[in-house]
């Protein structure tokens, strides 16, 4: 299977829209057995979902998305899990352990609402 990671200073690139590097992992039996990095020659999501699908990927994680951009690969059958950040080394480990999403790899102020929420319940439980 094909994993993509949308790269940039190695770390997950903030904004996939705009993201020009991908680092293309290929998994066999829960290890990485290639890695090949690839360039974008321009952000129009079209030509961005047209080169998934080349590549036979079945996975992209990245940081933000557009909605058009989500739509379109996921009409090519390309799953994603997005709004991750980190380097990108710690974010492979942690989808070869199945351990994605994961809110310390969760792009800044994604999931606060849910955060928020259980420390108001914590601290609810603990007037009680």
């Amino acid at each position: 299977m094909k994993v993509a990671l949308a790269v940039w200073n190695g770390r997950i690139s903030p904004v996939f829209d705009v993201s020009r590097e991908l680092l293309v992992v290929e998994i066999e039996d829960g290890r990485v057995i290639n890695r090949i990095g690839v360039q974008f020659s321009n952000d129009h999501p079209i030509h961005k979902v047209r080169r998934l699908v080349d590549m036979d990927v079945a996975v992209l994680l990245c940081g933000a998305i557009s909605r058009q951009l989500a739509a379109a690969l996921e009409a090519n059958g390309i799953r994603r899990l997005d709004f991750i950040a980190g380097d990108v080394e710690s974010v492979i480990m942690a989808y070869l352990k199945g351990a994605l999403p994961n809110p310390e790899m969760s792009m800044p102020g994604c999931c606060t609402r849910r955060r928020r929420r259980r420390a108001q319940n914590r601290n609810e439980k603990g007037r009680t």
